[in-house]
């Protein structure tokens, strides 16, 4: 091995000298048209108000914030690598939306009307909702979310159905698909 490599042995950690990354965690979130995303919101909590009702929930605690973004259609730049918003969602069998979110993070949602600034809550808050019953995701929602949401409401799923929501692709998401693996294809 050293016969056909030159080694250099140094006294430092390399890990240390990488500048840190970053990131603006006051960016706001900013909102993908229906013609990008090809579902529109109103869409998708349609979906989630049918479900509620057939499982007869009140709300759903959306924790992932994969899923917040699929279901509001909003993306954010709080992490180094994702366009995800750090953000948690209930949303209402009758449709109403409550964002977990900072106000600061939320200002361009509300000046485009995506959401209203009185839908943007404390996570304290949650208690102060009418109704019985949350379905929650086991797989991602905190301890610290569970106990206050058990401290009020019955758990009545341990699933988030978006994940099946998201699973069915509509035309615009197979197109770009398509058009991404011409690309990745091309690329190679």
């Amino acid at each position: 091995f050293l016969k056909f490599n030159n080694i250099k042995f140094i006294n430092e950690n390399l890990v240390d000298q990488i500048e840190k990354f970053k990131f603006d965690d006051t960016y706001p979130f900013f909102h993908l048209d229906k013609n990008i995303v090809g579902e529109s919101q109103k869409s998708k909590l349609n979906k989630i108000s049918r479900y509620l009702k057939k499982n007869k929930t009140d709300y759903l605690f959306i924790s992932a914030p994969e899923n917040v973004a699929w279901t509001l259609n909003i993306r954010g730049k709080d992490g180094p690598n994702t366009p995800m918003p750090n953000s948690r969602l209930i949303v209402s069998k009758t449709k109403k939306i409550y964002l977990i979110a900072l106000k600061k993070k939320c200002k361009k949602l509300i000046n485009h009307k995506i959401i209203n600034s009185n839908q943007i809550i404390d996570i304290k808050e949650i208690l102060k909702l009418k109704g019985n019953s949350f379905t929650i995701d086991e797989n991602t929602c905190s301890i610290y979310f569970e106990n206050l949401i058990k401290s009020k409401f019955k758990i009545k799923k341990r699933e988030d159905p978006i994940y099946y929501f998201k699973s069915i692709k509509n035309k615009t998401e197979i197109n770009h698909m398509i058009k991404t693996h011409i690309s990745d294809g091309a690329a190679l």
